[in-house]
């Protein structure tokens, strides 16, 4: 049979050729996407739902899932992150940011088909590159793996489960690993210089070591936190681990405040500045105690706010270093070169608060490790020179009191020691031996300076000391103990002998050294043995010099130019009155 156009007149006729075309158009319009279109190889999908809704369910309707971007339903009850592998990668650790929550469950999916999954709570997690850091050990179905889905319940940022990274390797041993070994290292270096500050604070007694030992501790504290380590050592829930994280980095900036306050030299920082450098501490706890403790006055400016406090607060601190460099103060460039790494890092982190969208994640943990390793080892060489310039001066200072005594105890004529090393030091003569005392006096030495006159009368003296001097001769002592008359210490089997030749050098001496006098210059001379009651408990220097003041006089009466002696066996008895005659 034939058809024409024109046959289609009736309205019948055009309503079957309108059904027609509105179902080839039906045909042509795509249905509802299925579940392989929809999680294309390599694409990452998340959904937000109840927790009555399971991973099948939602899988069965996949139009709900959102497959661009990374905006959650935070307040739904339960989050499931699918990635879709492209077949590339065969993965067997996850590792995403560390934030707390109730439950996460890890399904695996091969390629077979065949599914597992294991359960973790936020404790079993393991610890990433840093606190900041977490990571799972997928389970392994036995093929290569086709899909990850992570279940995420009760808690915060659902979406680091997006931005988790899938790998066949670990960034760091699931266990401590060499990250760790390093971490441990470096709070090991920052714990070391607290031993040398309690040397040196024993030593000087002076505040700034204490202050710079709890900068190293503070400087471990932090470090070990934000590196995993203070969780592995102790065990603590997850809110006070992040107090401590958070309040030993303001405790430890503060504590370099007060280490500088007490550091930088007495009179190279003006009185105005110095003061400040106990307000800066203050602000820095405030500020730091607000942040951990009462966010809800910062709300979600709370970042802005801290970092923008803490870069002004390091501003004003390098201010008052300036001041305290202008006035030539040793100590200052050593703190603001110290501290100069980790204030860069504070105010980059301002910075990306500032200017980069939310999304941007700077992980400072290492950066800021070894820019507070490099605070502590500045530090630490400063504390070093300090000591060393203040135990220099204080040596100096010694040197200077004990050439001041020595000078106190010699006789600025003769250069022998005086009465006053004589009263010193005859006990401890005595105990190390010295049981022989000799008084030595220069025969009519009045008429010498009635004649010649003084300046001669010194000259006889200082001939005289030098013939009593002892030399190299470590068994003699002689003191100048007035006048013309000089007091010798003896010990040895010989000393009365050595006594006697000391006496006769005086007038070979006189003669060789003194051109005036034209007549021989003899001494007289006193002397006792007491080494048979040098350990008399009752013995006394008064009463010994009594004795020999007596045998003095003996020979001075006996003619001049000679000698008495007497060893003694007991206790002398003391004699009042002096009976020498003038000489």
């Amino acid at each position: 049979m034939r058809l024409e156009f024109g046959t289609f007149s009736r309205p019948a006729d055009w309503r079957a050729v309108f059904a027609i075309v509105l179902c080839a158009m039906l045909w042509l319009v795509p249905g509802p996407l299925s579940a392989q279109e929809k999680f294309a190889p390599g694409s990452t999908c998340h959904i937000s739902v109840d927790k009555s809704v399971s991973y099948d369910q939602a899988l069965a309707d996949p139009s709900a899932w959102k497959c661009e971007g990374a905006e959650f339903e935070w307040r739904a009850e339960r989050h499931i992150i699918r990635h879709t592998l492209d077949g590339s990668l065969d993965p067997r650790a996850a590792e995403f940011d560390r934030y707390e929550f109730e439950r996460l469950e890890v399904i695996v999916e091969g390629e077979d088909g065949r599914r597992l999954s294991r359960e973790y709570g936020f404790r079993d997690l393991k610890m990433g590159a840093s606190s900041l850091k977490a990571m799972v050990e997928l389970p392994n179905p036995g093929t290569p793996i086709a899909n990850v889905i992570f279940i995420h319940e009760g808690g915060w940022f659902p979406e680091t489960f997006v931005a988790t990274r899938l790998a066949e390797k670990p960034q760091v041993p699931v266990v401590a690993g060499h990250i760790h070994l390093l971490a441990a290292l470096l709070c090991g270096l920052l714990l070391a210089p607290i031993i040398f500050d309690i040397g040196f604070f024993r030593a000087l007694r002076e505040p700034f070591p204490l202050y710079h030992a709890l900068f190293c501790l503070m400087a471990f504290v932090q470090t070990a936190a934000v590196s995993g380590l203070l969780p592995m050592m102790v065990v603590l829930d997850y809110e006070t681990e992040l107090n401590v994280t958070y309040l030993s980095l303001d405790l430890m900036v503060a504590a370099t405040f007060l280490f500088a306050y007490h550091f930088i030299e007495d009179g190279r920082l003006p009185r105005r500045y110095r003061r400040w450098l106990l307000v800066l501490p203050v602000l820095t706890l405030a500020n730091g105690i607000v942040s951990t403790f009462a966010m809800d006055v910062y709300g979600e400016w709370i970042d802005h706010i801290y970092f923008s406090i803490l870069v002004s607060i390091f501003a004003g601190y390098f201010f008052i270093l300036w001041q305290a460099f202008q006035q030539h103060s040793r100590m200052a460039p050593y703190l603001a070169f110290g501290i100069a790494p980790l204030a860069f890092i504070v105010l980059l982190q301002a910075v990306i608060v500032y200017t980069l969208p939310e999304a941007f994640i700077f992980d400072e943990t290492w950066a800021q490790n070894f820019a507070l390793l490099f605070e502590v080892i500045a530090t630490a060489l400063a504390v070093a020179d300090r000591f060393i310039r203040i135990r220099r001066e204080r040596d100096q200072a010694i040197t200077i009191a004990r050439d001041l005594e020595v000078l106190s105890e010699h006789d600025e004529l003769t250069g022998l020691r005086n009465r006053r090393a004589l009263d010193a030091r005859y006990g401890e003569l005595v105990r190390e031996g010295f049981h022989a005392m000799a008084v030595v006096d220069i025969d009519r030495f009045k008429s010498i300076n009635d004649i010649h006159g003084h300046p001669v009368g010194d000259l006889v003296l200082r001939s005289a000391a030098w013939a009593l001097s002892p030399g190299d001769d470590n068994d003699l002592v002689a003191f100048r103990i007035g006048g013309e008359e000089f007091l010798l210490l003896l010990r040895g089997e010989d000393a009365l002998e050595k006594a006697e030749e000391r006496r006769l050098a005086v007038t070979q001496r006189v003669m060789a050294g003194v051109d005036e006098i034209h007549r021989p210059v003899t001494a007289s001379m006193g002397i006792v043995d007491f080494s048979a009651i040098a350990d008399e408990p009752g013995l006394s220097f008064s009463s010994l010099y009594s004795q020999v003041d007596r045998l003095l006089y003996e020979a001075k009466v006996a003619g001049r130019n000679r000698t008495r002696s007497q060893i003694v066996e007991a206790l002398p008895d003391r004699r009042a009155g002096d009976r020498r005659v003038a000489a």
